[in-house]
């Protein structure tokens, strides 16, 4: 493919890309979150149990930003912190409180009602070869 062609295509998806962010964003401030505090949110309730570090690789979210959220949610009601007695004590897993847990419901199921509904118009085959194009793309990702 020509240069020309080729940073047209790059564009489009970028531009689709921000357009999703965009989407999520809104939302997330429709329910009184940021988009940050939305993801990490969204991470904890499918995640159920996790650290900080895996919140930190999932979202790409630096540790200061993920740091602040967490502590607000604490703050809130919304999440707990116990010891990682499996792996290490230091370490502390993250998981939502009861409240939480019926907080992030409202809000994550709303979400997931939606890329549900998308994906189901897109149709399972499509989305299956949407996933694998973009793996593909994110594989070969790289700069020399």
């Amino acid at each position: 493919m020509n240069k020309s062609k080729l940073l047209e295509l790059t564009d489009t998806l970028l531009g689709y890309h921000r357009e999703i962010s965009e989407f999520y964003s809104e939302y997330a401030k429709s329910v009184g979150l940021t988009y940050s505090g939305f993801i990490i949110l969204g991470i904890i309730w499918k995640e159920k149990n996790v650290n900080q570090k895996s919140i930190m690789k999932k979202s790409c979210f630096p540790k200061q930003t993920v740091n602040t959220i967490i502590k607000g949610f604490i703050g809130q009601g919304i999440l707990e912190l116990t010891p990682d007695t499996e792996n290490d004590k230091r370490q502390k897993i993250i998981k939502l409180t009861p409240y939480g847990q019926k907080y992030a419901d409202k809000i994550m199921l709303k979400a997931q009602e939606s890329e549900f509904r998308a994906f189901d118009i897109v149709g399972e085959e499509k989305a299956k070869l949407l996933i694998d194009i973009i793996k593909t793309y994110k594989e070969n990702l790289k700069i020399e």
